[in-house]
């Protein structure tokens, strides 16, 4: 399978207000997906993508430094997939995003999943025009993750405790870090998973089904009511 490749894009500073509107108008949710290289984003993907795809058509965006391995392992699940090589940046930009969604089958989609670099810094930081962001927390990384980057877990809809398996084995506080993820994002949902063995997998996938579902209702809705503006009393 051919996989498109990004790699320079136009610089434009309102190029995620721009992504927002286009994905607004094709129907699409967009949920961008950060967390630090090897807290396992790729595998995350790998294990929602069979539960999702029976009911949502999905499009997928990997953000990666150099090298499409990532991208050959989720387009062999059949999804449409395009590849944004950084060359160096430490994060994705709103306008490789914005090149990168010209390359996917927009109008026939309900779900775009963006998986960004893995800099826990920057990410964060960053609009891309997602609608929602997903953070994935490694297990293994500590659980000082959340306090030392607090910015990537604020604005997130989903944290995602990965790797969760190896806690009998890492000296790892879970208690302290749902504390502070709570402080960080109160309304966040906190799911723990394994992906090798489909721990909490089924759940995020869920949680992801229903989060577009009531979008494309919402839609729906304000569509309806606009058109009934319009027709005579």
């Amino acid at each position: 399978m051919s996989i498109p490749v990004v790699r320079q894009a136009p610089a434009n500073p309102r190029a995620a207000s721009e992504n927002r509107r286009t994905l607004d108008a094709a129907g699409a949710i967009c949920l961008n997906l950060i967390g630090a290289t090897g807290s396992g984003k790729t595998a995350v993907i790998e294990a929602i993508l069979p539960r999702i795809r029976g009911e949502l058509n999905v499009g997928v965006i990997m953000g990666d430094l150099v090298g499409t391995c990532d991208a050959k392992r989720v387009a062999a699940l059949g999804v449409p997939v395009v590849q944004v090589l950084t060359d160096g940046e430490c994060h994705l930009r709103a306008d490789q995003v914005q090149v990168a969604l010209r390359e996917l089958p927009l109008p026939r989609l309900h779900l775009v999943i963006v998986e960004n670099v893995g800099c826990p810094v920057c990410q964060g930081m960053t609009d891309l025009g997602e609608h929602l962001r997903a953070a994935v927390l490694c297990c293994a990384a500590g659980h000082g993750v959340a306090q030392k980057y607090p910015q990537l877990f604020r604005d997130a809809a989903l944290v995602l405790l990965n790797k969760h398996d190896l806690l009998p084995h890492l000296d790892f506080d879970l208690q302290g870090t749902l504390r502070t993820l709570t402080t960080l994002t109160p309304a966040a949902e906190v799911i723990c998973t394994d992906t090798r063995r489909r721990v909490g997998t089924d759940r995020l996938a869920g949680w992801i089904m229903g989060y577009v579902r009531a979008q494309r209702r919402q839609r729906a809705r304000r569509a309806h009511a606009a058109e009934a503006a319009w027709l005579p009393a």
